[in-house]
């Protein structure tokens, strides 16, 4: 199975889930070895933001339809009852692309700094060749906000798109295995994404209960309580040494 018909097969199992929401954002992590994953960003009418992305690569998902077509040709003892199947178009629309995705809310705060930074984004591009092997997953970012926007670059290359890159370490918190240290690689975008997570953990950012309150000053004139004498008989004793030193 080539990888535009997985990413495309994936993009429409995962509007199907959630087709009244507006599209923010879709990320394509492709590896030469066929361990590729797909991610979207989508925003409900309430402002909520979730995080759809797919659980099986296009290696793993082409092992289940060689499965699939050797079960059609096959009885249950393994003897052979019919053809392998020469085309995959059968096996695909058949298959339930629903069942390999996964949906998790994204917080308010992380998405409203993804916002911030893909408006600031908005209306640029950068796309680089494939060379070879050695430079790690191709990712193809596609913005919608605002004016939109492309990225395409190298995972080994990550520092040449940081905030776009710095977005990715967060997405890839929802991913696991390879597909996250793809999106987690570079240093520089770990880094500003370590910032804006400081940013969100600021104190001017939390509630107004959560704030210290400036402590009481005290009146020269008011007298001061005297100190309350220690009861703990072990603690009298090395006081006591303490007054002789």
């Amino acid at each position: 199975m080539d990888a535009s018909r997985y990413f495309e097969e994936m993009h429409r199992a995962m509007s199907a889930q959630k087709n009244n929401s507006s599209l923010l954002l879709t990320v394509k992590v492709q590896d030469l070895g066929g361990a590729d994953a797909y991610l979207e960003l989508r925003q409900s009418p309430n402002g909520r933001a979730r995080v759809f992305y797919s659980t099986m690569g296009r290696r793993n998902l082409n092992f289940q339809l060689f499965r699939k077509g050797w079960q059609l040709c096959h009885n249950a003892s393994g003897e052979m009852t019919g053809q392998f199947p020469t085309r995959a178009e059968s096996l695909l629309d058949s298959a339930d692309f629903s069942a390999c995705i996964r949906d998790d809310t994204l917080d308010a705060g992380r998405t409203e700094i993804i916002l911030r930074e893909l408006r600031r984004a908005a209306g640029t591009s950068r796309s680089c060749l494939p060379q070879s092997a050695r430079e790690g997953a191709m990712i193809t970012v596609e913005s919608f906000v605002g004016r939109g926007g492309e990225w395409n670059y190298w995972s080994t290359r990550a520092a040449d798109c940081l905030p776009i890159a710095a977005i990715l370490c967060w997405l890839g918190d929802f991913l696991a295995g390879t597909e996250r240290r793809t999106l987690q690689s570079s240093p520089e975008a770990m880094a500003l994404a370590a910032r804006w997570q400081a940013e969100l953990a600021s104190p001017f950012a939390q509630p107004a209960d959560c704030v210290q309150r400036p402590a009481r000053t005290v009146s020269p004139s008011a007298p001061r309580r005297a100190a309350q004498q220690v009861q703990n008989p072990r603690w009298q004793s090395i006081l006591a040494v303490l007054a002789t030193v």
